[in-house]
């Protein structure tokens, strides 16, 4: 990767992070579970921050920035797709909340699991956490959700984060639909 696409990528993830990171501090009396989960996100932005702004980055911030990613994918949607929840529905406990209890199963057994096994669990955990978000919002009437859960699946299933379009590294397109997610979601829980 070039050293302007890893500059491009820096400034797409800080503003993930940035957008991730405001939704937390601003939510955390109102909704400390989605807090959390825009703080997991913001966090694994945050080291996709320092680590495109190195030519060559440590083996360890590279690690660190995808195993956190991972964690975003699995618990941040899941804390943010549960906290939506318990907005929505009177009585929602989050301690039984399935997507929560997906989400440290998965986190407690993937380093057990085939590869192939481990991606596919994350992918369906994820996926559940924001298509669950979507038509809880769709029932509700709240726009914002989603448009949200809208965003963050065209991020992943259409834009995704390989390769480039119109030569625009999709990654930096990856980060922008989610940073709009971020809003949308934030914006849905206020």
């Amino acid at each position: 990767m070039s050293a302007g696409a890893q500059l491009s990528t820096a400034v797409s993830d800080f503003v993930l992070s940035a957008s991730a990171v405001l939704a937390a501090l601003t939510l955390w009396s109102l909704s400390p579970v989605g807090s959390a989960g825009f703080l997991v996100i913001g966090t694994a932005a945050g080291l996709g921050v320092l680590r495109f702004l190195q030519d060559s980055p440590s083996h360890t911030l590279v690690q660190a920035h995808q195993s956190s990613a991972w964690l975003s994918s699995v618990l941040g949607t899941a804390c943010i797709s549960a906290a939506l929840h318990h907005k929505m529905v009177a009585g929602h406990s989050l301690w039984t909340d399935y997507r929560l209890i997906a989400s440290a199963v998965l986190m407690t057994v993937v380093t057990f699991l085939p590869p192939q096994v481990s991606e596919l669990a994350s992918l369906l955990v994820s996926g559940f956490s924001v298509v669950s978000a979507g038509i809880l919002c769709g029932m509700s009437g709240n726009v914002a959700g989603v448009t949200g859960a809208v965003l963050y699946a065209v991020s992943g299933l259409v834009i995704g984060d390989e390769g480039t379009f119109l030569s625009v590294p999709r990654v930096d397109l990856f980060h922008y639909a989610l940073a709009l997610g971020n809003y949308a979601f934030y914006s849905a829980l206020t």
